[in-house]
């Protein structure tokens, strides 16, 4: 069916310590078979007296509940999470696009907390944190079997404080120690230029509630007018993701009204919709000349194992309606949608409710989007990058026998530079074949 009124569902890279999503989140309808039977509630509370009584330390009650719930979640896959008070109240504080911290983006893999990117321009970014470091200690602290939403709380703060992180990273023998002075993180998800040979370059960095206004804004800021324009090249890369209705709303500039953009399948009644491309109030800030542009012009999406969920659902749409080819490494590969639901006005869960879908029906849940033309990133570092199917609990791909398991890899990212700069080898492979150059093997 379509669904023209998005849901508020979140689709994040892993845990992430910056996310943008809705609040308004729809609540799945209960089921009352799902309910506890007796014997299992008087087996909990017969587990919560003997650890309150028995325990060497006293323990406040809403601490151990919340700690229940956090474990009951934690095991299910890497993406499903309670949201305390803090979190919970971090979370709906980045919804309006600014906030204080470090502008980083960490999971937890094999108890280690791992940098998944760094928020160009953001105090993490501009120290030289890289993805694939791993942070040993926040402050004096050792993050070693810490959990995700404490590392959250010790890493954010006051704009102005300053905070202490020792990254352990490939190629350093010893431990690299960084002080860095947390500031308001103010996320602008749209970068544009004019480039070589007259062609636009649009950087998405996040899925956002106004990333459609801000793409206007960033045409408008270049030019009033297509004309002078040969081609479209869209960045992708390094894009954790975002929310899902951005993701819809973008691939509909781009593809023609009522269009498939993407498929959610989950076990419950209201998690289950086909997204298709619409006509509303945001595509009429559009001109005609910048829609006919946006619908025509040749296309490159630019993509790497950084790009993942939102970023995979436009690179996905525009593949499988043939609007644009997809060039540079292998996605990420995370297929599946996180819903917030509240337990109460001070907490939530964040939880996975369902798969997603390309318009041709293809599940990249563990796989990845594979891009029409391989280029490897030209970033000589060797940082080793892992992707969803490396995530312990990771979902499983009922698509796995369609795999092709003999396609290489490219695992790793490389050396610290903005995206978009003249030692970009993607961006110029892009550029060639826009420019109607033949593209040499690789």
């Amino acid at each position: 069916m379509k669904v023209r009124n998005f849901l508020s569902l979140l689709i994040t890279t892993c845990c992430l310590v910056i996310v943008f999503f809705n609040v308004r989140s729809t609540i799945l309808t209960q089921n009352s078979c799902s309910l506890l039977s007796l014997e299992q509630l008087n087996q909990f509370n017969k587990a919560f007296s003997i650890i309150k009584n028995n325990y060497i330390e006293n323990i406040d009650d809403d601490v151990m509940i919340n700690n229940a719930i956090s474990g009951m979640l934690s095991n299910l896959d890497p993406h499903s999470s309670y949201l305390g008070d803090d979190e919970y109240s971090y979370i709906q504080s980045v919804t309006c696009g600014e906030f204080g911290g470090l502008g980083i983006e960490v999971s937890i893999d094999k108890g280690i907390l791992k940098v998944i990117s760094a928020i160009e321009g953001a105090p993490a970014y501009k120290s030289g944190i890289l993805s694939g470091d791993h942070i040993i200690k926040i402050g004096n602290t050792l993050t070693q079997g810490m959990t995700l939403n404490d590392s959250i709380r010790m890493m954010r703060g006051d704009s102005g404080s300053s905070v202490i992180l020792t990254i352990s990273r490939k190629g350093y023998e010893k431990p690299i120690t960084f002080k860095i002075c947390r500031d308001i993180i103010k996320i602008n998800s749209v970068r544009g230029n004019i480039i070589r040979e007259n062609i636009l370059y649009l950087r998405i960095k996040h899925f956002q509630e106004k990333t459609v206004e801000e793409i206007l804004e960033q045409l408008n800021k270049i030019t009033n007018s297509s004309k002078i324009f040969n081609g479209l090249i869209l960045d992708l890369r390094d894009n954790p993701g975002g929310l899902l209705s951005s993701a819809v709303e973008v691939s509909g500039i781009f593809l023609p009204q009522n269009t498939l953009i993407v498929s959610t399948h989950g076990r419950a009644i209201n998690s289950s919709y086909d997204y298709f491309s619409y006509s509303d109030e945001y595509y009429s800030m559009f001109c005609k000349e910048w829609r006919d542009f946006l619908k025509n012009t040749p296309m490159i999406v630019l993509v790497n194992s950084g790009s993942a969920s939102a970023s995979e659902i436009v690179a996905g749409a525009m593949q499988d309606h043939n609007r644009a080819k997809i060039l540079g490494d292998r996605t990420f590969g995370k297929g599946s949608v996180q819903t917030i639901l509240p337990l109460s006005d001070s907490s939530a869960i964040k939880l996975t409710t369902s798969r997603y879908f390309t318009p041709q029906g293809k599940s990249i849940q563990a796989r990845g989007i594979y891009p029409d033309y391989r280029v490897s990133d030209s970033r000589q570092e060797n940082i080793f990058i892992k992707r969803e199917v490396d995530l312990k609990s990771h979902l499983y791909n009922s698509q796995e026998m369609l795999l092709d398991n003999n396609v290489e890899d490219n695992l790793y990212l490389g050396d610290f530079f903005d995206l978009g700069n003249k030692h970009d080898l993607q961006l110029t492979k892009a550029i060639n074949i826009i420019s109607g150059l033949q593209l040499e093997e690789f």
